[in-house]
């Protein structure tokens, strides 16, 4: 049994974002730490009550993104997600904002989570925050030297960058697979904006065996057809308030959301 078939058996999965306020170190935070645990509580309990199969919790709102952030930052992620885990029974995953996959490894590792997102693990990309070179050597190598059971979700084309080469995508997806990532994520261009279908297709043909989740816009209106073809989203968006990104997590949203996939 692979790890993720120990976290998710066979079913089609929706993983829910936990959208942290801006955190110490970035030019929005206001100064209050404890209001930004108190909504990620609430977010994270409406996921859960709504039927969610996981959650991520991420320093979204630390923009403009690094490529590595203070000391103090890493340490008031910690500590929100130390008071976080033990709030819900749902795998718990990080991310940590952008593509810093120590602090992924680390906070994963110290806090009891089980799984890290990595956005840029077998390509070099760029975009608005920089030149990011591939993070699986030095997170395989982490990984073998603090063993544990952490999956490596591993994104393909990750939205928001562009490739520095061109790269093709069944030597890209073959990279991440030989390294030994546990799922592969496809997004859109932009947060909230899905891949085509036929991306989608794309990259479980090349994947085979290794699970793939969209990672972008997926929504009520168009799960169904992602869900024939892959196994499983992470969502963030959509079950929003309004379906804006920055708002609050709507229950009846996951919910309505939970009853599509279901």
């Amino acid at each position: 049994m692979t790890l993720y078939q120990k976290l998710f058996g066979k079913k089609k999965i929706v993983i829910g974002m936990v959208h942290l306020a801006a955190l110490p170190g970035s030019p929005a935070y206001d100064g209050d730490l404890e209001k930004v645990f108190a909504a990620a509580k609430k977010d994270l309990l409406n996921l859960e009550k709504g039927g969610a199969d996981a959650v991520i919790i991420e320093n979204f709102n630390d923009v403009p993104y690094p490529s590595s952030n203070e000391m103090m930052t890493y340490i008031a992620m910690t500590s929100l997600v130390t008071r976080l885990r033990p709030l819900t029974k749902l795998p718990v995953g990080i991310n940590v904002q952008y593509n810093i996959t120590e602090a992924e490894w680390d906070i994963a590792y110290a806090c009891g989570c089980d799984f890290i997102r990595c956005e840029v693990f077998a390509e070099t990309r760029v975009g608005p925050n920089g030149i990011f070179e591939p993070a699986g050597p030095s997170l395989m190598r982490l990984r073998a030297r603090y063993p544990k059971d952490i999956a490596i979700f591993a994104d393909v084309n990750v939205k928001h960058t562009f490739p520095l080469v061109d790269q093709p995508l069944d030597f890209t997806i073959d990279s991440l697979k030989e390294s030994g990532v546990d799922a592969i994520i496809s997004s859109g261009m932009t947060t909230g904006c899905p891949p085509t279908l036929e991306e989608a297709q794309l990259v479980k043909k090349y994947a085979g065996d290794t699970p793939v989740i969209i990672g972008s816009g997926v929504n009520v209106k168009n799960v169904k057809d992602f869900f024939g073809v892959i196994d499983g989203a992470i969502i963030g968006s959509s079950l929003k308030k309004d379906g804006n990104v920055l708002n609050e997590i709507d229950i009846n949203r996951v919910r309505k959301m939970m009853n599509a996939v279901r």
